[in-house]
């Protein structure tokens, strides 16, 4: 083989060795900052959009229970919730600018109730909100057959924030089981709040559905 050959396609191989190796390197795992945004962002309970804000929730003691923490010092700034009963589930739901947040506490199923927070200073506190609708299902609209299980019981879910900063709220009663499918009775309400934060009803629909099996 002439050396004017050689020198190129010794070249061409160690350069395909090289492209091989670095193919074959793990990636870099993401930064700390990065994994911890993304497990705010998937979390039932996240952090304030603003950042200042978290929770620690307590799943695994005998008492289950959710602070409000100062995120950089992680300082407990309050308790919102204390249940000894161990199906107790929480989630909330913050307003964009942080001012607020909605905080939906399951105890057992199939009941889930929301309390609002507005914020004061470092704390929040729990504003008064007015006795929400419940979702019935009329008897008439069983046509005599029978649902022997109750898959929601007035199930209550924050659901957005307005820009004006009202709440829009679900109310789900549901009911399934035996041959008859499912009925369900979803009422949508909309909570305003006044300068004191007690909440009014400004809006108040009912929607019912029915599945066969």
């Amino acid at each position: 083989m002439p050396k004017s050959w050689l020198f190129p396609s010794l070249l061409s191989l160690l350069a395909a060795l090289s492209t091989s190796i670095r193919s074959q390197q793990p990636t870099a795992p993401p930064s700390a900052s990065v994994a911890e945004q993304n497990e705010e962002e998937t979390s039932d309970t996240p952090a304030s959009p603003d950042g200042k804000f978290s929770f620690v929730v307590d799943y695994e003691s005998d008492v289950r229970t959710i602070d409000l923490i100062d995120k950089a010092s992680k300082k407990v700034l309050q308790r919102l919730g204390e249940e000894e009963i161990s199906s107790t589930y929480w989630r909330v739901l913050w307003a964009d600018d942080s001012s607020r947040f909605a905080l939906m506490t399951r105890i057992g199923h199939p009941n889930q109730g929301v309390d609002v927070y507005f914020r004061s200073g470092e704390k929040f506190r729990k504003v008064k909100l007015p006795n929400l609708p419940d979702a019935d299902i009329p008897t008439k609209m069983r046509h005599g057959k029978s649902y022997p299980h109750v898959a929601n019981n007035n199930w209550e879910e924050a659901e957005s924030w307005e820009k004006d900063g009202s709440l829009n709220v679900s109310i789900t009663t549901m009911i399934d089981g035996g041959d008859a499918g499912s009925m369900s009775a979803t009422r949508n309400v909309k909570l305003s709040f006044d300068k004191s934060g007690e909440g009014k009803i400004v809006k108040n629909t009912i929607e019912y559905e029915a599945e066969k099996e």
